[in-house]
């Protein structure tokens, strides 16, 4: 198996961690203790084994599932340990730490990402830039479009989808006198591989490709902190570097050889772009009379791209585009942030928190004229009048304060109000208001009996509205984006507990909440939640306990539109319609721990069940208006609609470990997995895609698909 190199800075900051492990075992040479956990698995699967794997590495055979290693020599406590050790998933950390003075830190850790074993592929290339199909194949598609099907059947490939992180983390906090710590911490994630991704080459096309995934995420932050009483002093600087090997990635037309006018032989798309994000930050914590204290936090950073060249407007060599007006992005923002806080708990029966939070999110990228517009590479298209660019950015501005009081002993009752105030660029609405007023109360008894609770009603309402940037890209002047949207909310969430016994205990918990978009004519309506849910564990006794949870939660969403061409139709409300979604899902945990039976044997199982179903019914004519009491009601001239199925998935594993001890440090262990995972869906599934090549359109493979597995363990471990 191929190691990636640990990053030359990460090493640095581990330094200071091997060079007290060496210290330490050179004055004491014994005194470690530990784990190893190793033995054989396999699993007989039957269906998508991609998806059971997914975010790690089971397969069969020899595997070494834990080591660990500690001891405490003059003073350092010493810390090693490995998971999943020559697995794709595994995972090292170390640690040393001297109470007094240091402690240092280092992880290592691999994360898969396995998306499919069974996608095709035309295009050779893949995990590059430029994904190609073979000239012949292309012509031969050009001349006869409906060869696509029998084409991709005989010459498409098979091959893995998938990507996987390499992540190193090390930190280090020292502390040169009791009253200062200095901080650092990087970490370091380099991620390669291919994921699906969408091309197409019109909007009746529609072409799937494995799109290079290769880039490098850098984080480094570093902090000085001063305390001595009453005042705490802190300042930091922290930077993100983002690498992106592969910016942009060219594909060929499976259905087109030669480019012409109307459509071209190959598309280009662009990926995420290098960037970086430095900032610096300071904050000072003030203890004050009457158990009371102030606290202050600024920061300021700038975001930049990495000055990668503009992607040209087409690809389409039979096209002539107007230059560009600038042949970088320049692209640039400036960040800042206040956050002041004040607490006070004067008396035993009062307490009181204020506090105040500002972000402004400055985008100072150049505005892009553009006079022409290519889509898809087809024919360029003249913009009048000339489009520009919309730099987006935002300022926000939250106003918090709660007052809790405990007047009855255990019981506290409070109240609560939050104000946040953004005003956006290039929105419908220049600025939004939100404002939401809570109670809340809590209770517990001396023994038995716990409740908390809380109620949230919330406005929403915005300034400044435009509609003239709807219609001016052919939208309807009611429609409403619901993030800034105004809107009515309220929330309730109560959660309980009772404990009888010192051995038994029960929950129940319940939310409920409705969104109310007051002016969205088109868009979003409504949209309501409830969550149910109820637990109980029993501990029997040390060796034996049982527990058992269940919950049940339910969505509700009402959309609505109009289905109409520019002209007469856009202003016909018999042509509305609306959509009403329900999603319903149940979840089941039972577990159960009982240890040393007859001195020897520790017994663990589980069960973990979730099912979830979606349903969409579509709605025309009067009842589609039924949100609506000012608007007068018209007969629909929409054709009934076709209801789609519902859609399900349900997962369920259960698990079974017996770990039987042989002698003080030899233990033996076998264990049982069940894995099931049912899907259907009227998109995605291998039902609603038996081709993947047809017609315009040219598929990966990528689906839901059904798994069942087995998998049985066998285990010895060794304690030292």
């Amino acid at each position: 198996m191929r190691m990636s190199c640990i990053p030359a800075a990460a090493l640095l900051l581990v330094l200071p961690l091997a060079a007290a492990a060496q210290t330490a075992a050179e004055e004491t040479p014994t005194g470690w203790v530990g784990l190893i956990d190793f033995g054989v698995r396999a699993t007989n699967l039957d269906g998508d084994g991609a998806r059971f794997e997914r975010y790690r590495d089971l397969g069969d055979g020899l595997f070494l599932e834990r080591v660990r290693a500690s001891r405490e020599a003059k003073g350092w406590l010493l810390d090693f340990g490995g998971d999943h050790v020559g697995r794709r998933d595994q995972r090292f950390t170390a640690s040393a730490v001297d109470p007094a003075r240091l402690r240092a830190s280092f992880v290592w850790d691999q994360i898969p990402m396995l998306l499919s074993r069974s996608t095709r592929s035309l295009y050779s290339g893949i995990g590059t830039g430029v994904l190609s199909i073979d000239d012949a194949l292309q012509s031969q598609v050009q001349a006869t479009p409906s060869a696509i099907a029998p084409v991709f059947a005989q010459f498409g490939r098979v091959f893995d989808t998938k990507t996987r992180r390499h992540i190193g983390r090390g930190s280090v906090e020292y502390s040169p006198t009791e009253a200062v710590t200095i901080t650092t911490n990087y970490r370091r994630t380099n991620r390669e591989g291919t994921i699906p991704f969408g091309g197409s080459f019109g909007h009746s096309s529609l072409v799937e490709i494995p799109a290079p995934t290769e880039h490098t995420l850098s984080d480094f932050d570093a902090s000085a902190e001063y305390v001595r009483d009453p005042v705490i002093v802190r300042g930091g600087y922290t930077g993100s570097w983002f690498h992106n090997d592969v910016t942009n990635v060219v594909f060929d037309n499976p259905f087109r050889a030669t480019d012409i006018a109307a459509t071209p032989s190959r598309g280009r798309l662009t990926l995420a772009p290098s960037n970086s994000f430095i900032g610096v930050n300071g904050m000072v914590s003030v203890k004050l009379p009457r158990r009371s204290r102030a606290m202050a936090y600024v920061s300021t950073g700038m975001l930049q791209d990495a000055g990668d060249a503009l992607v040209p407007q087409t690809i389409n060599s039979a096209n002539t585009t107007a230059p560009l007006e600038r042949q970088t992005v320049e692209g640039e923002a400036r960040t800042s942030s206040v956050n002041l806080r004040f607490t006070s708990r004067p008396n035993q029966f009062a307490d009181v928190t204020v506090s105040y939070r500002s972000y402004d999110y400055d985008n100072r990228t150049p505005v892009f004229d553009m006079t022409q517009r290519v889509s898809y590479d087809n024919a360029p298209a003249a913009v009048t009048p000339p489009a520009e660019t919309e730099p987006f950015g935002v300022t926000r501005h939250t106003f918090d304060a709660d007052f809790r009081t405990t007047p009855f002993g255990r019981s506290t009752a409070g109240v609560g109000f939050t104000r946040n105030s953004e005003d956006r660029t290039h929105r419908i609405f220049e600025a939004t208001t939100d404002n939401v007023f809570r109670v809340t109360f809590d209770t517990v008894t001396r023994q038995w009996f716990t409740l908390r609770s809380k109620y949230e009603h919330a406005q929403r309402r915005g300034e400044g509205l435009d509609e003239t940037l709807l219609t001016s890209i052919g939208e309807q002047s009611k429609l409403r984006h619901f993030d800034i949207a105004n809107r009515d909310r309220d929330r309730v969430t109560l959660i309980g507990s009772v404990t009888p016994t010192g051995f038994l205990n029960a929950s129940l918990t319940f939310a409920a909440g409705k969104d109310d978009y007051l002016e969205s004519v088109f868009g979003l309506r409504d949209n309501t939640h409830r969550v149910y849910g109820a637990g109980a564990d029993y501990v029997v006794n040390d060796n034996a306990s049982f527990g058992v949870s269940y919950s049940y939660e339910r969505y509700k969403a009402l959309q609505r539109s109009r289905q109409a061409n520019p002209g007469v139709q856009f202003d016909d409300p018999s042509r509305n319609w609306a959509a009403d979604s329900t999603d319903l899902t149940h979840a089941v945990l039972v577990n159960a721990e009982i240890l040393r039976i007859a001195e020897k044997l520790d017994l663990r199982a589980s069960y973990d069940f979730s099912r979830g179903r979606a349903r969409y019914n579509y709605i025309t004519g009067p009842v589609a208006d039924r949100t609506l009491p000012e608007e007068v009601p018209v007969p629909t001239s929409l054709p009934t609609p076709t209801e789609l199925p519902p859609t399900l998935s349900e997962f369920s594993r259960g698990t079974v470990d017996l770990i039987y001890t042989l002698t003080s440090r030899v233990s033996i262990g076998v264990s049982y997995w069940y894995d099931r995972y049912r899907v259907n869906d009227f998109t995605l599934d291998v039902d609603a895609n038996p081709e993947l090549a047809r017609g315009q359109a040219l598929l990966m493979g990528y689906l839901y698909r059904p798994y069942t597995a087995n998998t049985g363990w066998l285990r010895l471990l060794y304690h030292w």
